[in-house]
């Protein structure tokens, strides 16, 4: 029987990769499970779904099963004869109905008087949010430092080849800007930046932990995220010229939290736009509008 063998990220990818290739059936073939698929810690590690299919070989055509023989027909049989018309019942003589007496209309209930209902006093309007401090430089250089201590700490749990991590204060996005440089620095970018994104995450939570304000920090690793911010902030300025010439707002393509507070700082001073988010969880997107005079 002819086997072979495919890899996936899933056994089913595996599987459906494998027939597509051979232009089978699932029902042709037995499926046997080499390895299972392993996303490994934080994306390092991890393994593919790797599996066994043969192909199954059919016996001898079925034989075909003996024609049945077909039933006669019964023999018909001789009409009957007809019945007697019976004779039909004389005609009865009608008898009048009484007209029924007019229904005469219910009562009419009156209306109960709705209760009246006090006045509630209105909800007190929420305090306005507090405006949040900008760090002063103190602040900034202690959060710079702190962050690169959690990083190079995280970096060795991950058994990064010699980590070097770099912090600096990035006063446009109030946040830590922190890069990494390794021989592992790919195995960080990951798919889609997503090491990267859960290493932030992880700074982040611990930085923030114990201060009065939240203090976001940004892992980047061969320029990942700043060529990407630059492709971001460059389909913004395109959709800014188009809602100048059309009048018509301009929505952006779904994107992270980080992503959108860029673009929302970033046209925050321009005269001609407004910018809004609209959408849930990973659908959330910008729309760009015309500022109304």
């Amino acid at each position: 029987m002819d086997q072979f063998e495919s890899e996936g990220a899933t056994v089913a990818e595996a599987v459906e990769a494998a027939l597509r290739s051979r232009g089978l059936r699932r029902e042709q073939v037995e499926v046997t499970v080499l390895q299972e698929a392993a996303s490994g810690f934080m994306g390092l590690g991890a393994k593919p779904a790797r599996v066994r299919l043969t192909e199954k070989r059919w016996g001898d055509a079925p034989v075909e099963p003996a024609p049945t023989p077909k039933r006669e027909s019964p023999p018909a049989r001789a009409p009957r004869a007809p019945r007697a018309a019976s004779p039909r019942p004389a005609p009865q003589p009608e008898t009048r109905r009484e007209p029924r007496p007019e229904a005469r209309p219910l009562p009419q209930r009156e209306p109960r008087p709705e209760p009246r209902r006090e006045a509630r006093p209105e909800p007190r309007p929420p305090r306005g949010a507090e405006a949040a401090k900008p760090f002063s430089p103190a602040e900034a250089a202690a959060a710079c430092a702190k962050a690169q201590g959690l990083l190079v700490e995280l970096l060795k749990l991950m058994t990064v080849a010699a980590p070097t991590v770099t912090a600096s204060w990035d006063a446009d996005m109030e946040r830590v800007k922190a890069v990494v440089e390794s021989q592992d620095a790919t195995l960080l970018v990951g798919r889609d930046g997503r090491v990267l994104e859960s290493l932030q995450f992880l700074a982040t939570l611990m930085l923030s932990r114990g201060a009065e304000a939240p203090i976001a920090v940004q892992v980047d690793a061969l320029s990942y995220w700043e060529k990407r911010e630059a492709a971001i902030l460059e389909q913004a300025l395109n959709a800014v010229e188009s809602v100048k010439a059309t009048g018509r707002p301009q929505r952006l393509e779904p994107m992270d939290a980080a992503m959108r507070r860029l673009i929302h700082r970033t046209l925050a001073a321009n005269p001609a736009v407004t910018t809004g988010s609209e959408g849930e969880g990973p659908w959330r997107k910008i729309v760009i509008r015309p500022r109304q005079a």
